[in-house]
């Protein structure tokens, strides 16, 4: 599928969630897969742990250490976060609206389309736009009613060539 915010990526494992993201440290563009966010989302969590416990140890060295690698991982969990907004269909600046993006991050993946006021679509053109599933339901539903009698052959026939153009 392709969006406003570039090609489809492919799902990551592991470490390759936590190269990428530290290749990508600014980069804003393209798009990253729930996979890769959240991979990174958690290496990055770990390494704040890691990082408080060396902090609370007392040796300034460590302290010091404790907090590079605490906050070394800020610009990249910001990028990565954009790159997965995009992957949603959003802007990146929606990431301003601290509750919203974590709803979208966690409940939407990428072939869920952006519901905004200014969206420019033609309704007769999203109308015409149908998942399979609804398609058979319908059918389905329109059998079940020609076999009532709620509805005559013809119909039927005509909702079902409706249905089917």
């Amino acid at each position: 599928m392709r969006n406003n915010y570039g090609e489809e990526v492919n799902p990551v494992g592991f470490g390759d969630a936590i190269g990428i993201c530290f290749k990508k440290y600014f980069v804003f563009e393209g798009r990253a897969k729930p996979s890769e966010y959240w991979y990174f989302i958690l290496f990055c969590i770990i390494l704040s742990l890691i990082g408080i416990y060396l902090s609370s140890i007392g040796s300034i060295p460590l302290s010091i250490l404790g907090l590079v690698l605490s906050y070394g991982t800020v610009m990249p969990q910001i990028s990565v976060s954009v790159r997965r907004m995009h992957d949603t269909n959003r802007s990146g600046w929606y990431l301003w609206i601290p509750i919203y993006n974590l709803i979208i991050i966690m409940f939407f993946d990428s072939s869920t389309e952006a519901k905004t006021s200014k969206s420019n679509i033609n309704k007769s053109i999203a109308s015409k736009v149908t998942i399979k599933n609804d398609l058979t339901d319908e059918l389905e539903e329109l059998q079940e009613l020609y076999e009532d009698g709620t509805l005559s052959e013809e119909q039927f026939k005509k909702a079902k060539n409706k249905l089917l153009k």
